[in-house]
Parts: C-alpha cells; sequence; structure tokens
C-alpha cells in the first residue's frame, strides 16, 4: 500500500514537472511579429479574390502551422507572383514565371520585412532560389527566406506526418525569428542574386529584359 502511495506521489510530481516545463517554454517563445514577416504565393484558389491573397483555405492552414490567428497572418505582407487563378494545362499549372518574376521584383524594391516565406518551388525560382529543398532557409541582403511547400491540399508532399511536423517545426521558429539548426539550414547562393536583377521590364517583342540596380538595392533593406 504505502508502494503504490509513493508510486502515485512521484507520477503527480512528474506531471507537474512537464507542465511547468511546457508553459515555461510557450513564456519564452518569442512572438509573431507580423510587421517583420511577408508571405509569397503562387496564385489565387478558383475562388479567392486577387485583392486578397491568402485570405482563403490556404491561409488558413498557413496561420494553423504557424500557430497564429488568422488576424496575424492577414497582418502580415502577402502576395501572389500570378494574380488570377492558375487554370492547368494538361498535367502542369500555366504559372506565368515572366510575370511572377516582375512581382518577385516588386517584393525586394518595396517590402520593408525582415523574414519572407516563399510558397512553394514555382514562387522560390522567381527570387533565383533554384534547386534547393522544401524548408532551406536562405539568409541574403539582410534578409531570410524560407523555401516552404505549397499549402494546397493537391501537394503530395503534405501526406507524410513527418513532413508536416518538420514544417509546423521550423516555420514556427522561422517565423519567430529563432535560429534553424544548422544541419536543417541551407546557405548556397542563388543561381541568380535577386538584389541584383530586382527591376524587370518587357521588351516591345515580349520577351523580358534585366538590368542591375545596385544602388537601389543597397538603399533598400
Amino acid at each position: 500500500m504505502l508502494r503504490f502511495f509513493e508510486r502515485g506521489v512521484t507520477d503527480w510530481f512528474a506531471k507537474v514537472r512537464r507542465r511547468f516545463t511546457v508553459s515555461r517554454h510557450i513564456m519564452k517563445q518569442k512572438k509573431i511579429e507580423t510587421q517583420k514577416i511577408g508571405l509569397v504565393g503562387q496564385a489565387p484558389s478558383r475562388r479567392g479574390d486577387p485583392r486578397k491573397p491568402l485570405a482563403g483555405p490556404n491561409g488558413q492552414k498557413i496561420a494553423q502551422l504557424a500557430g497564429m490567428s488568422y488576424n496575424e497572418l492577414i497582418a502580415c505582407r502577402r502576395k501572389h507572383l500570378n494574380t488570377h487563378h492558375i487554370a492547368k494545362r494538361g498535367k502542369t499549372n500555366a504559372f506565368d514565371r515572366a510575370k511572377g518574376n516582375i512581382k518577385a521584383a516588386d517584393v525586394l524594391l518595396d517590402w520593408r520585412v525582415e523574414r519572407i516565406v516563399l510558397l512553394g518551388k514555382n514562387v522560390a525560382r522567381c527570387f533565383g532560389f533554384r534547386d534547393l529543398p522544401f524548408l532551406a532557409e536562405i539568409s541574403i541582403y539582410g534578409r531570410r527566406f524560407l523555401i516552404f511547400p505549397h499549402p494546397s491540399g493537391t501537394n503530395r508532399w503534405w501526406k507524410e506526418r513527418q513532413n508536416q511536423r518538420r514544417a509546423r517545426r521550423l516555420l514556427q521558429q522561422f517565423l519567430r525569428g529563432e535560429t534553424v539548426p544548422t544541419r536543417l539550414r541551407q546557405s548556397t547562393r542563388p543561381t541568380q542574386i535577386p538584389s541584383q536583377l530586382s527591376s524587370i521590364k518587357t521588351s516591345a517583342n515580349g520577351s523580358l529584359s534585366q538590368r542591375k540596380l545596385m544602388r537601389t538595392s543597397r538603399s533598400s533593406p
């Protein structure tokens, strides 16, 4: 009887200690500073409003993964690289890369944020980040970028529970400005430096020409 009582007391103290540890960890977590965060998506959904990027189910999923409220998500800077829904052509989405490059340049020039989440590989490529895995973090020119999987339910990457847990953990760390463990980071420089190619204009024949704006990139944060 005495052993049973001692075991019960020991279990109770263990539960209290675990709860205290969790509470202390939550208190130590940095608050998400929405004014320092940007989210860049590919395009609005079929029923999405082009004037309200990530205001639908995809945005709600991002908010849930990030551990923030929907109002906090809406308070972040948000933009789609294509302003209208992308219809499928065969087995692939008809993403307009040329328009995406222009919008990416606008983000680099106009946004005064420290951390930018790029939703999907198409978005990452428009910023010059190619051949990098999901959840790679790149620090360049005073900003941090996180290549995040597109939140669409059709994305097979989300089928793995391990991917979901890792994405949730790293996204929350990134948004709070915490340092991602070294083994999970990517320090590789992009194949195309976006801040050096931040001005993109369409020539008369419809092709894209790019010109360097080093002075502009130096003056912008």
